[in-house]
């Protein structure tokens, strides 16, 4: 099975990751995501004013941890990519092992 998120998508998976880790609703993160083309993805999130960094890897953990949390699927069963295009922005394919 193959799963595929648009931008929002992943927004709403970093926000879901920061509310978790600093103990705050996923309502009250904002969240940009970038992609350099020689650092690849990454993602500031806002929280009350404090900026928190992400790197590819923790975005890749972020919608693992939102499908787990929202969609019950275990995390080492998935294979997430992401990607970039202009028009559409970031998304992400995810594969789901069986």
């Amino acid at each position: 099975m193959e799963l595929l998120f648009n931008e929002q998508d992943v927004v709403d998976s970093v926000c879901v990751f920061t509310g978790i880790r600093e103990n705050a609703r996923p309502e009250q993160v904002d969240v940009d995501l970038e992609f350099h083309p020689s650092h690849g993805f990454a993602a500031t999130a806002d929280l009350y004013g404090r900026k928190i960094r992400y790197n590819e890897q923790d975005v890749i953990d972020a919608i693992a941890v939102y499908l787990r949390d929202y969609h019950q699927f275990i995390p080492e069963d998935l294979q997430v990519d992401l990607s970039f295009s202009e028009g559409v922005g970031i998304t992400a394919s995810i594969k789901v092992r069986n």
